[in-house]
């Protein structure tokens, strides 16, 4: 009877442990890492909150599930972090020319750092991809590369950025 005690205490404890890691927000570490010297920067004239909501928006508008969301547990900070989903960037993108892309480096995975600036955000977004593997979760983060400048993953990015101010904006003219 003792020896069953410990047992489900310990199952318990085990499953609450694993729970409460979840629940932390300890999240992606993709996000850990913070945006690489080759990320794209927005400045958007909203807050944080607000240009992450609409960054959530476009993705969803693209057929682009955003995986994890963040927001910092300081309120007084305002900074959010959104990682997406696997994207092939030939379904969002078929205009492009992947050349002698292989397979692997056609799909991205990107990550969204909103930090306030005076007046408004500065919106990180990376574009990553694992150049060994064709895309896999839980995502293996160590091998997981930038997209090099000639990727058209930047002319999506590019073309998000510009779907994000317009959306921005709408949304600033119907307030007024």
């Amino acid at each position: 009877m003792f020896s069953s005690r410990r047992t489900t205490w310990l199952a318990t404890g085990l499953v609450g442990a694993a729970l409460a890691a979840c629940a932390s927000g300890s999240g992606s570490q993709g996000m850990n890492r913070g945006p690489s010297r080759s990320a794209t920067v927005i400045r958007v004239a909203a807050p944080p909150d607000t240009v992450m909501q609409r960054a959530w928006e476009v993705l969803r508008n693209d057929g682009i599930q955003p995986r994890w969301f963040s927001r910092s547990a300081d309120d007084s900070t305002n900074i959010a972090r959104m990682e997406s989903d696997w994207i092939y960037v030939p379904r969002v993108l078929d205009s492009a020319t992947f050349g002698s892309m292989s397979e692997p480096e056609k799909y991205v995975k990107m990550l969204f750092w909103a930090e306030p600036e005076r007046g408004g955000t500065l919106l990180f977004v990376d574009a990553l991809y694992n150049p060994l593997s064709n895309p896999s979760e839980p995502a293996q983060w160590p091998l997981m590369r930038p997209v090099p400048g000639a990727h058209p993953a930047w002319q999506y990015v590019q073309l998000f950025g510009q779907n994000l101010a317009r959306r921005l904006e709408a949304g600033k003219s119907s307030e007024d």
